[in-house]
């Protein structure tokens, strides 16, 4: 029985002077002894991962992370050597939790590489107010395929077009939402490390994002979603987009800009759309940066685009939570794993006016196999159509159509 059944049976046993005063107060001191003893215990769960917390749900911490290991082959059609190889893409750990019901927070690192990098660093109201709101580094609300985590992507890395996507900055955001919908919007400044030069004023920005599931079912769906931000550069007035093709092994970016000068103004749109239906799934999105300089000099205009579709030969279904506006966790049906197939058509173009950083479109073949929800591996076959300005800013040859085979085992927790 719950505590308030035990506390109502009681009141009727001493009104019915089945039990005496000091009966009563004793048992009631008992009682209100064994609520208190259980809000201070603790819960302990492994499951997946390492999470405490208290009785009632309160308070929490939980240890997370992933660690991602790739392979790459490059087959190059001109005299560039991109590196095939091996690559740690990821290795993460973090923490994350409520302090009393109200606050939520999170801290995420990653030892890839040759230093640790802060993934995400911040504070969350999660009270009862109609719009929650973080405060720190986390990513700007843009893109579906950018907000949807690395360890749910369909393919091993993000498509062309999220070079003009943003990334994580420091800042503070708002969010509300309803049972098909979200909104969310905020003002930031630049990442944690990017300073102007000689003291100059860092770059800030407002960026809001909203999105619409007209259709919300057990393994039928639908997004709809709009997003738009604004930029100003720092003192220096300086920017640059540069991309690798969709493999990470090599440090070859062919789509480079260069450096472009008097920068005033980044505008960014973007529109995107998603269907699941059953094993079925389709998701494309267009992406929009114009960059306004100075008086005399022409607005720069790029752009890119992506649209693939994947089946689940096993049953599933891709996982999409309409309150989040973005996709999660594939769960195997099968004691066997799930198993998916893939095919995605992306492209962008960096070449506006005077400023030729390149024009590429791929091609990418996919299979996925999911050996359980923790632990899954990713086979992607890239076929690369790069321009003669493709060039990386001048390192290499324009006009390199790469194939690309590669490999990646993830586990998370």
């Amino acid at each position: 029985m719950s505590d308030d059944t035990d506390q109502i049976l009681l009141e009727e046993l001493k009104k019915n002077k089945v039990i005496s005063e000091s009966q009563y107060e004793s048992i009631s001191q008992r009682l209100d002894d064994e609520e208190s003893n259980q809000q201070k215990a603790v819960h302990l769960s492994t499951n997946g991962g390492f999470k405490i917390s208290t009785y009632d749900g309160s308070s929490s911490f939980e240890i997370k992370g992933r660690l991602l290991i790739d392979y790459a082959y490059y087959q190059e059609d001109q005299l560039n050597r991109l590196g095939s190889g091996t690559e740690l893409r990821s290795a993460r750990l973090g923490a994350e939790g409520i302090l009393q019901t109200n606050w939520g927070y999170e801290l995420e690192l990653d030892f890839a590489g040759s230093s640790v990098e802060i993934k995400d660093a911040y504070i969350e109201y999660l009270g009862k107010l109609p719009m929650k709101f973080k405060i720190g580094y986390f990513k700007e609300p843009f893109s579906l395929e950018e907000l949807t985590s690395r360890k749910y992507l369909t393919f091993m890395e993000r498509a062309l077009p999220n070079e003009l996507a943003l990334g994580n900055n420091i800042g503070i955001g708002f969010k509300t939402m309803g049972d098909s919908w979200t909104f969310n919007t905020g003002l930031f400044g630049d990442g944690f490390n990017d300073d102007a030069d000689n003291e100059g004023d860092e770059g800030w920005g407002a960026t809001g994002r909203f999105t619409f599931a007209p259709l919300k079912m057990d393994r039928r769906s639908a997004h709809l979603g709009i997003a738009l931000s604004m930029r100003k550069p720092d003192d220096d007035n300086k920017i640059k987009f540069k991309n690798r093709p969709e493999s990470h092994v090599t440090d070859i970016k062919y789509l480079h800009t260069g450096s472009i000068k008097s920068a005033e103004q980044i505008d960014r749109y973007g529109i995107e759309a998603a269907i699941v239906m059953h094993t079925l799934s389709l998701q494309s999105e267009y992406i929009q940066s114009k960059i306004s300089r100075g008086s005399s000099q022409q607005t720069l205009d790029f752009d890119g685009w992506y649209i693939y579709g994947s089946w689940f030969l096993t049953g599933e279904s891709r996982v999409y939570k309409a309150k989040k506006g973005r996709f999660s966790r594939i769960n195997p049906t099968h004691q066997n794993g799930a198993w998916e197939l893939a095919l995605r058509h992306s492209q962008l173009n960096l070449n506006s006016h005077d400023i030729t950083g390149g024009k590429a479109k791929h091609w990418t073949l996919g299979v996925n196999w999911y050996a359980n929800p923790k632990l899954r591996f990713m086979l992607n076959y890239i076929m690369v159509d790069n321009d003669q300005f493709a060039d990386a800013d001048g390192d290499v040859i324009g006009n390199d159509d790469v194939n690309i085979l590669q490999m990646r085992t993830q586990l998370d927790f």
